[in-house]
C-alpha cells in the first residue's frame, strides 16, 4: 500500500466534487482506496489524501473512458504525487 496526494483543479463546484468522489468509492475506487481524506483546498482546487492498495487498478479505473468523460464534462484535472513516511 502507497500513500498518494491527488491535487484536483476543476470548473465544478466543490459539492460536485464531493459528490463524484463519493458515487466512484461506491462503485469503483472502493475496490481500491482503503482510506481517504478529500479537503478543499479554494473554489477551484482540491486535495485529496489517499491510501491505495493497488495502484496499477486504481489508475485503470481514473483512465475508464466513462471516468475521462466525466472529468471532461466536470473540467477536472489531476496531478498524482506519492508520498513516503519520513522518520525524524
Amino acid at each position: 500500500m502507497m500513500n498518494y496526494l491527488i491535487k484536483i483543479s476543476h470548473e465544478c463546484t466543490w459539492q460536485e466534487i464531493e459528490a463524484r468522489v463519493t458515487y466512484d468509492l461506491e462503485d469503483m475506487l472502493g475496490q481500491v482506496l482503503v482510506k481517504h481524506s478529500l479537503l478543499n483546498e479554494n473554489k477551484n482546487t482540491s486535495v485529496w489524501l489517499a491510501e491505495i492498495a493497488d495502484y496499477n487498478k486504481f489508475k485503470n479505473i481514473m483512465n475508464s473512458p466513462e471516468e475521462k468523460a466525466l472529468d471532461k464534462e466536470m473540467g477536472i484535472k489531476y496531478q498524482v504525487y506519492s508520498l513516503q513516511a519520513l522518520k525524524i
